[in-house]
């Protein structure tokens, strides 16, 4: 078998976990691949530079933003993966360090479960309707407003029905993964993964009415900038950051892609979430 690695120079220092994982892979008598454009200045006996597609899973090493890193990498996103939490929550890293060489023996042994886990995609277009983005979220889509205290207007439609105008600090467009993410902070609510559902939250909205749009995922969901006094940006999985302007529109529906998560452990996700919130409050 060859296994995929997806290391984080900066949860990992010294790459301690990384190169004991890899000792381990090697001495069942398994491959570890880390490809050759990933940390090309980090060696360890045992390891193999090459494509992630001749893998047949991946386990990433770091916090949530690792994993989500990883599901946006080109050559591994149709690999099924599975997080070391080496952050400070990891609701997505689904093996603690304790635990390392007892996963890897059922990985080894092809003794998990594969979820689907659904994404969004979304389009921007700016002023004069031209697509300037498209991209794919598993956590969340969010705009939000420039970085001087200035609120935004966001007009919120469903499925080419106006809903409302939202004046605020912006708003999140989240899967029911991402509900434990930046939607949760916002006071929306935890949704079960497996849910046919995407959310629609508020962020600091100025208004007597602060709640979450729980919609089916067969829904596309369009949000126009209609007043900004400083700027607003468009954040894909806190990646990129692109600078959209008044009468810039974003649209976001369930994509046909999924991320294939690996469960080992057979927990229910409501046995892991407690410890998992509790754990956010105390570690930082």
């Amino acid at each position: 078998m060859r296994i995929a690695l997806y290391p984080n120079a900066d949860r990992d220092p010294g790459f301690g976990v990384t190169r004991r994982l890899i000792s381990s892979i090697t001495g069942y008598g398994a491959t570890a691949v880390i490809e050759a454009g990933i940390l090309p200045d980090f060696h360890e006996e045992g390891l193999v530079r090459g494509p992630y597609t001749d893998c047949q899973l991946m386990i990433c090493l770091g916090g949530d933003g690792t994993f989500l890193s990883a599901a946006h990498h080109d050559s591994s996103r149709e690999l099924p993966k599975i997080g070391v939490n080496l952050g400070s929550v990891g609701f997505l890293m689904e093996i603690e360090v304790d635990r390392l060489d007892q996963a890897l023996e059922r990985l080894l042994q092809a003794d998990y479960q594969v979820e689907d886990r659904s994404l969004l995609e979304s389009s921007c277009f700016d002023t004069g309707g031209h697509k300037v983005l498209t991209d794919e979220a598993l956590n969340d889509v969010v705009i939000a407003r420039g970085s001087r205290a200035k609120s935004i207007i966001l007009g919120l439609e469903i499925d080419g029905v106006r809903v409302q105008n939202i004046p605020g600090d912006g708003v999140i467009v989240s899967t029911p993964t991402g509900s434990t993410a930046y939607s949760l902070s916002a006071g929306g609510p935890i949704v079960h993964p497996a849910s046919d559902v995407i959310l629609i939250t508020p962020i600091c909205p100025h208004t007597m009415q602060n709640r979450t749009y729980v919609i089916s995922a067969d829904s596309q969901i369009t949000l126009r900038l209609i007043s900004n006094q400083d700027g607003a940006t468009l954040t894909v999985d806190g990646r990129g950051g692109l600078e959209i302007s008044t009468g810039s529109r974003v649209k976001v529906q369930s994509a046909k892609r999924k991320v294939k998560y690996i469960r080992l452990w057979g927990e229910s996700f409501y046995q892991t979430l407690p410890a998992k919130i509790q754990q956010r409050g105390l570690s930082r």
